[in-house]
């Protein structure tokens, strides 16, 4: 009952936070997510086709607002803490023990941002916890049925997001490392899985074959597996650090003991449940871990591990639980854990409750230091999402005082996207950021270079007006046009910090662009 009664609370409050009292705009991928919606196909540049459908559908139903975008997100949350709930009963036979990690889970930050921004992670974390589930039924509890299933569900978790393959691993790993289970490999029941999975990456392999395998590309490069020369153990350092904030620290170092604690039970006990949440959770995050040497691994990467791991991290609590002296020693670690988390919780929903106090540090100790003052894009995770409501504005009225026909134009991906968003009457958008021979001023190549009916050498085109929005005008694209009037800048505030700065310019006489003849970036 108080597990219903927490979803159905969070469920409303969550909405009522994005109808009502969210901060931020759409993120610059929740946008480009939202664009996809709008032009659907069987698999896009950089993803699956899943999120683009999941935002098409409730966008359909409840219109084009932001918080229409993002309701997915709330709705996969709640099925996410259903499996957790599900999967941790099944395990350990405790109500009391699934509702723990529940509530643990309400006190991390990523999760936090996961139950309302509508990216490719809502849709991975939900199909990679059902599939979690059903292989604890599956392998402890012999259910043949549950192989099949597993393969629907990895099937459409890859759809959202590729990394989906890799619980595979984590599932092989399990198997072959326990005796009791290894004569599942050769079983028809686990290929069917496996098999299952594969046929949904026939939409996506065949969307490549037709567009020069830029997905392939766009994933190599983004690992670093397309960079000879990406050496660096910088990033090793940096990948850890930065999970210990974003999970919180006092409940990082309660991970990392139950972890401790759970191999050891592995290893004394040949603990089954143990074994499995360990194999699941912990190969994608060793992997990322491990790409940290050719590439920067975005924070949100390693999350599908957390699954797992928070339920072992609550089975290790609990077992603290059972006498004075194994408690004494962690007691701490959990009381800061709850109340990092619990501070954290209107933090994650809206930093700027902090900008008062970063403004006083400005005005009142930087100085007497002798310190240069904080800005919210350096200290604000969330300021990068915020300003897009005022760019549109700035846009649709340079647009109303333009002629017929005329366009925007996007220095990137991430601000063709919000501008075709937050632009008023929602217009297609264009984006230049491959154009540019200068390979210092190329930017990577996008879904909007992908769409015929977004190429800047398209003639109808030409001769239009423009309204473009980047920091700067390269030579580049100021010859593309006959005129180019003088730069409007638009800086946005909150709380007495500024948040954000965008630059537009009003151009006339577009000559036409063409892609570069050249290797891109991808």
């Amino acid at each position: 009952m108080i597990f219903a009664v927490i979803l159905l609370l969070g469920a409303i409050g969550h909405i009522n936070y994005l109808v009502n009292d969210c901060p931020l705009d759409l993120t610059p991928d929740e946008a480009q997510y939202w664009d996809w919606s709008r032009q659907l196909d069987i698999s896009y540049y950089s993803k699956g086709p899943l999120v683009a459908y999941l935002i098409r559908a409730s966008t359909a139903i409840f219109g084009g607002a932001m918080w229409a975008v993002r309701l997915p997100a709330v709705v996969l949350a709640i099925g996410t803490s259903i499996a957790t709930y599900g999967l941790t009963l099944r395990l350990f036979r405790s109500h009391r023990l699934a509702l723990g990690v529940i509530l643990l889970n309400h006190l991390v930050p990523l999760f936090i941002a996961g139950s309302v921004l509508m990216t490719i992670d809502p849709p991975l974390f939900l199909c990679w916890a059902i599939a979690t589930w059903l292989a604890a039924l599956a392998i402890l509890g012999n259910r043949r049925w549950a192989w099949p299933a597993i393969g629907v569900v990895a099937g459409v978790g890859f759809l959202a997001k590729y990394a989906m393959l890799i619980w595979f691993i984590g599932l092989i790993g399990m198997l072959a490392s326990d005796r009791r289970y290894r004569h599942w490999l050769k079983s028809p029941w686990m290929g069917s899985s496996v098999i299952i999975t594969l046929l949904f990456t026939i939409p996506v392999i065949y969307w490549n074959s037709q567009h020069d395998w830029v997905s392939f590309r766009h994933v190599a490069r983004q690992t670093g597996a397309a960079n000879a020369d990406a050496w660096s153990a910088k990033h090793m350092v940096e990948f850890p650090l930065g999970q210990f904030l974003l999970i919180g620290p006092p409940l990082a170092v309660l991970m990392v003991g139950g972890i401790v604690w759970g191999v050891r039970r592995v290893r004394r006990d040949g603990d089954d449940r143990i074994a499995l949440l360990l194999w699941i959770g912990c190969p994608i995050w060793i992997l990322c871990w491990i790409v940290t040497l050719r590439a920067k691994v975005q924070p949100n990467w390693p999350a599908p591990a957390y699954f797992t791991l928070m339920i072992l991290t609550a089975r290790f609590i609990g077992s603290r639980l059972s006498s004075a002296a194994l408690w004494r020693p962690w007691r701490g670690w959990v009381y800061g854990a709850i109340v990092f988390g619990v501070v954290m919780i209107p933090i994650a929903h809206d930093f700027t409750l902090v900008y008062p106090a970063i403004a006083w540090y400005n005005e009142h100790v930087a100085p007497r230091i002798g310190a240069k003052p904080k800005t919210a894009r350096r200290l604000d995770p969330s300021a990068k999402f915020r300003g897009y409501v005022e760019m549109g504005q700035q846009i649709g009225r340079m647009l109303a005082s333009a002629s017929p026909g005329a366009f925007v134009l996007g220095e990137d991906y991430q601000t063709t996207a919000e501008a075709a968003f937050y632009t008023p009457g929602q217009p297609k958008t264009y984006c230049v950021g491959a154009y540019f021979h200068d390979p210092a001023q190329r930017n990577r190549f996008s879904q909007y270079d992908i769409w015929l009916d977004r190429r800047l050498d398209r003639p109808e085109l030409i001769g239009r007006e423009v309204v473009y929005v980047g920091q700067g005008m390269p030579d580049e694209l100021r010859a593309a046009f006959a005129v180019v009037h003088e730069p409007i800048e638009l800086v946005t505030e909150d709380r007495g910090l500024r948040v954000r700065r965008f630059v537009f310019w009003h151009c006339e006489g577009f000559k036409g662009m063409s892609l570069p003849q050249m290797p891109g970036r991808y």
